[in-house]
């Protein structure tokens, strides 16, 4: 008897280890994370390359310039007039400054604007309290440029390959390009007609007169890559393909682009609420901060109570944004279409990641035509009113990473709902997820979605629609062996960049790691023609804040070294920031 009950409880042990696998992703011999392709190459793509300087830098931290107090009264004045003074100073290294206001109470009944680069609003925690006052429907903070991205057209090149599988970092073009390492690119997918009428989105008409049928034309979607090399007539890209470019569905172009965004805006560590008159009231604030025709920002320690739609959305020409550790608790407005989608990402290269929300209806969400990678990472919804996820008309490559939501987690195919939603998203990762309702539908052809490691019940029966599963793995048990994709894929991205000797260099200012890779120590010189006051810090890739590697000491023009001691510090991805009055920067250590 007790043989039998040891056999039976190894026999469950071993298929429990065995459920915490997936077929798909794992971590060989090595440490190396391996991807197991299907017979046309596709594979899990690499997510990781998203938020603020691609997570290559952790989230600088700014000095402080102008500090500013709250009045009585109305205070649009008041901040908007502070701000206009730190847009009038220079840029160094791409930063004006930081505001610091002050705690209070910030009442202001129309929008603020930051329209210049390297400007920061930083509160003093929950005391300092932004407060949306108006009657009508407003968004209080708006980061905005005044213009965005331009296709050089005469640079674009049809991709030539017979089919570019996802999560590929390589394309052929045609012959004749004038693409160079360090060249910015759309990869952009066209259509046709077939692809259309293989997902049924040429139908919806037949289910509600009313709804709009998709058109190719209008599914012609751009990613922003980078060039890291140029073989002949084959470019590699610093992230991969999202969408399937197959002939008979759908054509590449690669083509150059000029940015006019503005950079290294962000708001910090604040309260940001907005006043009503009843519970369904909508003439009020309607979005805490907005960010458009930006990249390199940041939202940080942000925490936001009422506003009708989100606490930060980043619209469709915004790249590169990090929202960390902020929260959207109780929407105020009708229960309805348009309303309560909490962290909304439009624009594409983003993260999302340590988050909270109360009371929303797409908590953590996509809109229409999304383009990833874009990651939403150990966030939390309660009291949902409506579904997690992509939420129409085709978001691809959107990574959901240890989501927990007391209600639904979904990638469908939401046919004629709204105007013709149709099919929500492709490429769509739910990793480590729980949620009360998952739905996963796979759309047609050698598009994939896939939800590993998800607790709570998963079925392919959506609210409109019933079409195959999609990709389901070690359902109800959690991948123990890669907690997060996410940070999975960034340590391995990381690690893969030049390592050899890291160095952040200006006229002015010069940071030298050695050896990098380190063990127990690292020596860090520094050159500098001014004296500032500095700091060095060891912070982790999400900008945690590990060790303090010097006192605060004053250094005067010429040359400094210290030995740093790393035995207490754990093996991994890691950046030396460095902290001034003047000038501020980070570079990468790893730790061995």
């Amino acid at each position: 008897m007790r043989n039998s009950l040891l056999m039976f409880f190894l026999i469950c042990f071993l298929q429990l280890i065995n459920s915490q696998t997936t077929n798909l992703v794992s971590i060989d011999a090595n440490g190396k994370l391996t991807y197991t392709a299907d017979e046309k190459g596709n594979v899990i793509p690499d997510f990781s390359g998203v938020g603020y300087q691609n997570s290559e830098k952790a989230i600088p931290f700014v000095p402080v310039v102008k500090t500013v107090n709250a009045v009585a009264g109305d205070n649009v004045a008041n901040v908007q007039n502070a701000i206009n003074e730190v847009a009038a100073m220079p840029l160094l290294n791409g930063i004006r400054g930081a505001i610091l206001f002050k705690a209070g109470t910030y009442a202001m009944n129309k929008a603020i604007n930051v329209s210049a680069s390297g400007i920061v609003l930083r509160g003093e925690g929950l005391a300092t309290n932004f407060r949306a006052t108006g009657t009508v429907q407003y968004d209080l903070i708006n980061i905005k440029g005044t213009s965005g991205k331009t296709d050089l057209s005469s640079s674009q090149k049809k991709i030539t390959d017979a089919f570019v599988p996802i999560g590929a970092k390589t394309v052929t073009v045609e012959a004749g390009h004038t693409f160079a390492v360090g060249d910015w690119v759309h990869v952009r997918r066209e259509p046709n007609d077939a692809w259309i009428v293989l997902l049924g989105m040429d139908k919806l008409t037949d289910l509600d007169p009313l709804a709009t049928n998709w058109t190719a034309s209008s599914y012609k979607i751009s990613y922003e890559r980078k060039i890291l090399k140029v073989q002949g007539n084959i470019l590699t890209i610093d992230a991969p393909i999202m969408d399937v470019i197959d002939p008979q569905y759908a054509n590449g172009f690669v083509v150059k682009f000029t940015s006019a965004r503005i950079q290294n805006c962000a708001v910090e560590n604040m309260q940001i609420t907005s006043t009503y008159t009843s519970s369904t009231d909508e003439n009020h604030g309607w979005k805490a901060i907005s960010i458009n025709n930006a990249e390199n920002c940041w939202v940080k320690k942000v925490t936001a109570y009422s506003f009708g739609y989100s606490c930060v959305f980043i619209d469709s020409e915004a790249a590169f944004v990090t929202v960390d550790s902020c929260a959207h608790y109780d929407p105020i407005s009708v229960i309805d279409g348009g309303r309560r989608y909490c962290f909304n990402i439009n624009g594409e290269r983003c993260l999302v990641q340590n988050c909270n929300s109360r009371r929303g209806r797409h908590d953590y969400v996509d809109g229409s035509r999304t383009p990833g990678p874009n990651v939403f990472y150990n966030c939390a919804a309660s009291l949902q009113n409506a579904d997690l996820g992509p939420h129409h008309r085709w978001s691809t490559g959107i990574l959901l990473d240890n989501i927990i939501g007391n209600g639904q987690l979904r990638v469908q195919d939401r046919a004629d709902s709204g105007s013709g939603h149709g099919w929500s998203g492709s490429q769509i990762m739910f990793w480590n997820c729980t949620a009360g309702d998952i739905v996963i539908q796979d759309p047609p052809s050698y598009h994939r979605n896939w939800a590993i490691g998800c607790i709570g019940p998963i079925t392919n029966v959506g609210q409109w629609t019933t079409h195959p599963l999609g990709i389901v793995e070690s359902k109800g048990v959690k991948i123990t062996a890669i907690p997060s994709l996410f940070k999975a894929q960034l340590a391995e991205r990381l690690k893969g960049l030049s390592t050899s000797l890291v160095s952040t260099n200006s006229d002015a200012f010069d940071l030298k790691l050695f050896p990098n890779p380190a063990t127990n120590q690292v020596l860090i010189q520094i050159s500098m023609n001014n004296a500032s006051n500095i700091q060095l810090k060891l912070c982790d890739v999400s900008g945690k804040c590990i060790k303090q590697l010097t006192e605060k000491q004053l250094i005067t023009t010429g040359n400094s070294e210290f030995n740093c001691d790393l035995t207490d510090v754990k093996s991994g991805v890691y950046f030396v920031q460095f902290l001034s009055d003047s000038f501020n920067t980070s570079s990468k250590l790893i730790i061995q």
